[in-house]
């Protein structure tokens, strides 16, 4: 019983922070799935994916209510996805368990990186510009 408590409150949690902060919740169930639940790697790869598919319907369905999917572009993106999985899933079935979470983690520290440095490069250019806008206003005065 404790086992499906923590997979729903679990899956909770993931929601809120991928409405928080506009990610994949499938990253997040993977490492809960392995860190909390115990299932290896290659199993809790499996589970987010199935368990993203009724959060994505739900989004697919809101978004065409209110007029915003293209449907041609997805359906080009959905070719290639497709592909792609197919023959991601059969690497990773190649890979041991310790093999395919390293990667798992090499890939999400990539993209930590990646997202702090262009978030520093942000920050430092919104400052440039308020200094200019600071003089733009300084010399109106």
């Amino acid at each position: 019983m404790m086992y499906v408590i923590t997979a729903v409150f679990s899956g909770a949690f993931t929601g809120v922070l991928s409405g928080l902060l506009g990610i994949g919740g499938g990253a997040i169930l993977v490492v809960v799935s392995v860190f909390l639940l115990g299932l290896s790697q290659h199993m809790a790869q499996a589970a987010a994916i199935l368990a993203m598919v009724p959060t994505a319907l739900v989004g697919v369905w809101k978004h065409h209510k209110n007029g915003l999917i293209n449907y041609r572009v997805a359906l080009i993106l959905s070719v290639g996805a497709l592909a792609g999985s197919l023959v991601g899933a059969y690497i990773a079935n190649m890979l041991s368990g310790e093999s395919l979470r390293k990667l798992f983690s090499l890939f999400f520290g990539l993209i930590s990186l990646q997202l702090f440095w262009t978030s520093r490069n942000k920050k430092s250019q919104s400052e440039g510009s308020n200094d200019q806008d600071n003089k733009k206003k300084s010399n109106q005065a």
